[in-house]
């Protein structure tokens, strides 16, 4: 019988939250693959999250479910943030700190 591996703890992560007053900007959907090579529209985000990731900052599209639907990758907070702000119309005084805790 072979040795059961001890499971790692899940590490809390540094991250950041906007809710979403209403997408700024161009109205054009991103696509993504489903199926076969067939696309669809994702649906408008309603929050969005960045979260280190220890050689920068993802931040994440969320759904009504908190699930990410789209991310892009920025080397510092401050780009992610600015990034938000031009495309979602996020002010700085809407982030909200929080710890979100993720599989090793």
């Amino acid at each position: 019988m072979k040795p059961v591996k001890p499971v790692k703890p899940a590490k809390p992560r540094e991250a950041w939250r906007a809710d979403l007053k209403h997408v700024s900007g161009s109205k054009a959907h991103v696509s993504m693959m489903v199926g076969r090579g067939g696309v669809a529209p994702l649906p408008d985000p309603v929050a969005l999250r960045i979260l280190a990731d220890g050689a920068g900052y993802s931040m994440l599209r969320l759904d009504n479910a908190d699930t990410s639907i789209a991310h892009t990758w920025h080397p510092t907070l401050e780009d992610a943030k600015a990034a938000a702000a031009k495309a979602f119309g996020v002010a700085e005084s809407e982030w909200v700190s929080e710890n979100v805790t993720t599989s090793p």
